[in-house]
């Protein structure tokens, strides 16, 4: 990997060179436009790092917030897009939604950008840029989410259970699970809520692919079937975790492990919920976690890392596009270091992975280790699968999957109707987007 300086210098030589000519100095200000969620306008890392940018290059950065969730600023920066903003950069998180705004034609190509420009896009970013069909991309990662296993200590030492340990099988947390169980105190050695990937995280693990390769659904696929009957049998016939109804009628939310882990021993989730694990504040708790790498299936393709990733990309329309180009590589190099995380930079030196973790070490209060992060995060995977569907109708094959899956565990169909459901309800959505 290309030392940071030059990898800085190299963006920086877009000054000069951007569009394969060299450009005068501009006599008024040069500015960049971007928008981002209102909480992340005013957060100290995003002020900091876009303070730095300035700095470095002399471009000003302005920022356009949008209020309320992130439901609401994707339709913000959706519709803004389709009226022909002229709004320079903008971020994406997850490929799904990333890919229906390239299908969109929103964004300009990179590659011979990168090209002209003196960015060796493969040595920085490698396979974690998406290469289009038309052999160009329009997007460059800034950030990979990694799906983790997150642990109860203190259950562990109240039932004498050694700490989990990877590389380790799904059978492996089963019977990890079982010796954490306890009915009589409502204690679960393992939760997974109702949410994709975990219903199918087994077939997503061994790469099973949504679609064929006309296009349709590939949910006839065995491993589906397999995974989502594997789902259920951790609640029904193991009992090692909560029933649907149980989840249903609580209203488990997404944040609720850190409202209720002291009653579960075993939780897979992203990494960014680090954030509420270490926020005492906000989701105060008498126990301690640990984290693991996720199991796998025990074969060396089920070993993947689970994950997804935030890109960064240039609208067509841009009103500074040699700016937003500067901004944008810069962006996609350096934002981990202010927001934390882990980069989808090729390679990483063990002086990038203590700076990715050490944030989270010190807000776990002593709870967990750079190494510990590094191997569950990175070091513990033989591959990296996006668990966003991206293709044809992605959002609405994703939703399909989790309605009918829920109407299985609630018993309200069988497995065999489920599988048929899903494959005729996606192939409808699928064929109505073509």
């Amino acid at each position: 990997m290309r030392r940071l300086g030059a990898i800085i210098l190299c963006t920086l030589l877009a000054l000069s060179l951007f569009a394969g000519g060299a450009s005068e100095k501009k006599s008024q200000e040069r500015i960049v436009t971007t928008t981002c969620r209102a909480e992340y306008a005013t957060a100290e890392w995003y002020t900091k790092m876009n303070a730095d940018f300035e700095a470095e290059t002399g471009i000003k950065v302005v920022v356009d917030p949008t209020p309320g969730n992130d439901d609401d600023h994707n339709i913000k920066v959706v519709t803004d897009l389709i009226s022909g903003s002229d709004i320079d950069v903008i971020e994406t998180l997850g490929p799904r939604d990333q890919q229906s705004r390239v299908d969109a034609g929103f964004f300009m190509p990179l590659k011979a950008l990168c090209e002209k420009n003196g960015i060796d896009y493969q040595g920085i970013w490698g396979s974690n840029i998406t290469i289009q069909d038309d052999g160009d991309f329009y997007g460059i990662p800034f950030k990979k989410e990694i799906w983790v296993c997150y642990y109860n200590k203190n259950l562990f030492d109240q039932a004498g259970v050694p700490y989990p340990t990877a590389p380790w099988t799904w059978d492996d947390y089963i019977e990890t699970a079982k010796k954490l169980t306890d009915s009589s105190k409502g204690i679960y050695g393992s939760y997974m809520p109702n949410d994709t990937p975990w219903e199918i995280v087994r077939a997503m693990q061994e790469n099973v692919p949504y679609f064929k390769a006309d296009g349709s659904s590939n949910f006839d696929a065995p491993e589906w079937k397999e995974t989502i009957e594997w789902y259920k049998s951790l609640s029904e016939d193991l009992g090692i975790q909560p029933t649907m109804e149980f989840i249903k009628a609580n209203n488990c939310s997404w944040n609720y492990y850190a409202i209720d882990g002291d009653k579960y021993a075993l939780f897979c989730q992203g990494n960014w919920f680090l954030r509420l694990l270490n926020s005492q504040s906000e989701y105060p708790r008498d126990w301690e976690y640990g984290v693991v790498a996720m199991p796998g299936t025990g074969t060396p393709e089920g070993n993947t890392i689970l994950g997804s990733s935030g890109s960064v990309s240039i609208n067509k329309n841009a009103a500074h596009p040699e700016e937003a180009f500067i901004y944008a590589t810069w962006i996609a190099q350096n934002q981990w270091r202010y927001e934390g995380g882990l980069p989808a930079l090729a390679t990483l030196t063990d002086a990038d992975l203590e700076l990715c973790f050490q944030a989270n070490v010190d807000a776990s209060n002593g709870q967990t280790t750079i190494e510990e992060l590094a191997n569950a995060m990175y070091l513990d995977g033989t591959n990296f699968y996006q668990t966003d569907f991206v293709g044809t109708a992605a959002t609405e094959y994703n939703s399909i999957v989790k309605e009918e899956i829920e109407k299985y565990c609630l018993e309200q169909q069988d497995i065999d109707t489920t599988i048929s459901r899903i494959i005729v309800r996606a192939n409808e959505a699928i064929s109505a987007a073509n």
